[in-house]
């Protein structure tokens, strides 16, 4: 069962606050549905925002939300975490991944599955008067998506933290955005959280993993890469920017 320890706050914790509050994620009376894919990051999320619950905003419903995409990977060790912690879970099937590798053969499949995956979360959240969902972005994937928009698209943005769709009356939020990716491995092996091995057969073969690439070598030479990359998303020299009348 988790039990909050006061290191947590030095380690962790008082990211997840601050990306609360400076994003006005979650407030009193909310229903917050975690999207829990097995991975690392959504398990970390869970776990830091039932320490939130327990500690600083006690009133507001933590729910968690598996979208099970038919790759046959066993759910069971995140099934009975949340029930150990009193979390109530949805595991919600669909031929997600039929759709992708065997009907459509993508060639770049990604994309698709996310928008899949993210249609079929918001599906479940309103059938269940869910009003916000969290996702387990950390600060590399918000760089990784920057890095992606401007190499690939040639476009700059990367992603909000908090950020309402009017059309479905729900709120996406990532609570985790100031918290590096491996800083988030080493807690959940300390913690031992539970992780499911992905069965997804393009996991680490991304044009994400490339963008992780670029950013570990520009902080071989810039060890604040990542902090000056995050500010910059909130310091913003908009008078200098190009806009085509």
């Amino acid at each position: 069962m988790i039990i909050f320890e006061r290191k947590y706050n030095r380690m962790f914790l008082k990211k997840v606050r601050k990306a609360l509050e400076e994003f006005s994620m979650i407030k009193s009376g909310d229903r917050v549905a975690v999207g829990l894919s097995g991975g690392k990051d959504s398990i970390f999320l869970l776990f830091c925002l039932k320490l939130i619950q327990q500690t600083a905003i006690k009133d507001f419903e933590l729910i968690g939300i598996n979208i099970d995409m038919g790759l046959g990977m066993d759910m069971s060790p995140l099934v009975t975490f949340c029930k150990e912690n009193k979390i109530p879970i949805i595991i919600e099937k669909t031929n997600i991944a039929e759709v992708i590798f065997e009907e459509r053969k993508e060639k770049n499949p990604c994309s698709l599955c996310s928008k899949l995956r993210k249609g079929a979360l918001v599906r479940v959240a309103k059938a269940n008067n869910i009003n916000k969902i969290a996702l387990g972005h950390n600060t590399d994937d918000v760089i990784e998506t920057l890095f992606m928009n401007v190499l690939k698209v040639g476009k700059l943005g990367a992603f909000h933290p908090n950020i309402y769709h009017e059309n479905n009356k729900i709120n996406i939020i990532r609570p985790i955005i100031y918290i590096r990716e491996p800083l988030i491995q080493k807690l959940v092996k300390e913690l031992n959280l539970p992780v499911i091995q992905s069965l997804c057969p393009e996991d680490k073969k991304t044009t994400r993993e490339e963008m992780k690439k670029l950013l570990f070598a520009l902080e071989d030479n810039y060890n604040d890469a990542a902090d000056k990359i995050i500010h910059s998303l909130c310091n913003v020299d908009e008078k200098n920017l190009w806009k085509i009348k």
